[in-house]
């Protein structure tokens, strides 16, 4: 027996040992240690109604926003259409380079029904993304790199014109999650990986999903 076999079975052991005395949560904890099992919850899609759908993406951002990143409409929708079409199933998302196209030529498009615009391109929904937060950057702190997005999210039926949206959701990312950026990493890569993330958030706003179960104390 080698001398990590004889430390795992004497973990085990007194693991067992303990079991009695353990709550349920301490329980589920003590099986995650020594199995390295994520516990794991379903959780519903807030609005299942994408899926078999032709969809398309419209990005709403500050003029300063889109003065510093002049293709953030048609990147962070592209980003999203990753993220749907890879999870929801059957959905097929309008190229959002010909959104965003449609956007640049038509200087009334502001003030168009979302759901006629979705017409446009023969889309049976509209997702309309209104950025209000867009940055690689700490905000109290320009030197850090760390990115954020908020958007306040809607949907549009497109049967329905001149119709209050179906859906609404407020997201806010952050990329990382946990804290600033590592040492090194570029503005360029924050920036891709924060539009990752939030196009992952608001992808499973769409579709059933597993996340991680966080267990409090009893």
């Amino acid at each position: 027996m080698t001398r990590k076999t004889h430390a795992w079975r004497l973990l085990t052991t007194l693991g067992l040992a303990s079991l009695p005395l353990l709550s349920g949560c301490q329980l589920v904890a003590f099986h995650t240690l020594m199995w390295h099992d994520k516990p794991m919850r379903d959780v519903k899609a807030e609005y299942p109604y994408l899926a078999k759908h032709r969809v398309a993406v419209l990005v709403r951002a500050p003029m300063e926003t889109q003065f510093e990143y002049p293709h953030v409409q048609w990147e962070v929708a592209d980003h999203l259409r990753v993220a749907l079409e890879g999870n929801v199933a059957g959905v097929r998302v309008v190229d959002p380079k010909q959104v965003a196209e449609f956007q640049r030529r038509d200087a009334t498009w502001e003030s168009m029904d979302p759901a006629e615009i979705g017409k446009k391109f023969t889309a049976k929904r509209l997702i309309e993304i209104n950025l209000t937060q867009y940055t690689t950057r700490e905000p109290d702190a320009s030197h850090i790199y760390r990115g954020h997005i908020a958007a306040v999210v809607h949907v549009y039926n497109c049967d329905y014109p001149d119709s209050e949206p179906a859906y609404t959701a407020d997201i806010h990312t952050r990329y990382p999650p946990e804290g600033t950026g590592e040492w090194g990493i570029s503005e360029r890569s924050i920036r891709r990986r924060m539009m990752e993330a939030f196009a992952a958030d608001v992808a499973k706003k769409f579709y059933d999903h597993k996340v991680e179960e966080i267990y409090g104390r009893d």
